[in-house]
């Protein structure tokens, strides 16, 4: 029988072999920049571009997605669905911070900011959805995403659901406070 204390030595041990692992192979090459640059630029736009009007509610969604897009990453990557050969940080996860919490949740932020109504949002999220997935073709081609119980396609219903749930919840919410306020 597995007990707690053996696994917490395992971890640990993962936890130092995972910081060795980054101080020798991350930490300082293109890829790592790339993430870098990812994690902040989206950002960038973020303020240039948002409402402020509405910036409360942008960014509620924006946590919102990039809150379920990090689990979501957690979950397939602890079900070795997929890994990444990179990371920003060695001790974060999910180890993609940079799409998780910047790229996805910025950019359907944007989308829902612009599209108010259910058709135009679907669509350009539908759009965005297969852009994601083709993002990791590109992340694997750059050696950063290795895929190995998953496919591209399955990723775009998720990309599209997780964005269009989100709407939902805020579309609710924004509802339930009109009817209060009232």
């Amino acid at each position: 029988m597995t007990s707690f204390d053996w696994v917490e030595s395992v971890r640990r041990e993962l936890t130092d072999l995972t910081r060795a692992y980054w101080l020798e192979h991350d930490l300082g090459t293109w890829q790592w920049w790339l993430f870098v640059s990812l994690a902040i630029v989206p950002w960038m736009v973020f303020v240039r571009f948002v409402d402020r009007a509405r910036v409360m509610e942008v960014l509620l969604y924006a946590l919102l997605v990039g809150l379920a897009s990090s689990v979501l990453d957690i979950m397939g990557s602890d079900l070795m669905l997929w890994g990444y050969k990179v990371r920003l940080l060695w001790f974060v996860y999910p180890t993609l911070l940079c799409t998780d919490l910047t790229i996805i949740p910025v950019t359907f932020a944007l989308i829902y900011q612009a599209c108010s109504r259910w058709p135009a949002f679907a669509a350009v999220s539908l759009v965005f959805s297969v852009l994601y997935a083709l993002m990791e073709i590109v992340f694997r081609w750059f050696d950063i995403y290795v895929s190995y119980r998953w496919h591209l396609l399955y990723s775009i219903p998720i990309y599209l659901a997780l964005a269009s749930a989100a709407k939902f919840i805020l579309d609710r919410l924004a509802l339930l406070e009109r009817r209060h306020r009232r």
